[in-house]
């Protein structure tokens, strides 16, 4: 069992919301669902650019369990704004709710 501070990093779980702007374009607006404690871990890939600059890299966060986090959505960390778009969320511990694992992908900007 991890030690206190394991899960250092705060997490905004966003979910996806279309919206029409004031042009009636489409468009999309991000809302806040929950807030969770979480550890980052790089994952195993990472995707480059022509001139060798990664543009997108794989990651795993384990986070405290929450019934509302799914894999349609992202993950944004708090303060940092580093963005994370979910992949997929399984429960690793066999429905006893206690921590998730997600697959993200974070991409440069």
């Amino acid at each position: 069992m991890a030690g206190a501070g394991y899960r250092r990093e705060r997490m905004k779980f966003q979910t996806m919301t279309p919206t029409v702007d004031a042009a009636g374009q489409q468009a999309v607006t991000w809302s806040d669902v929950v807030t969770v404690a979480a550890v980052v871990t790089p994952g195993q890939r990472e995707v480059m650019d022509d001139g060798g600059v990664a543009i997108r890299t794989d990651v795993v966060l384990e986070a405290s369990w929450h019934p509302q986090i799914q894999a349609k959505g992202r993950l944004v960390e708090v303060p940092s704004g580093r963005v994370f778009y979910i992949s997929s969320v399984t429960e690793p511990d066999g429905g006893r709710n206690r921590r998730l694992r997600i697959v993200a992908s974070e991409v440069a900007t």
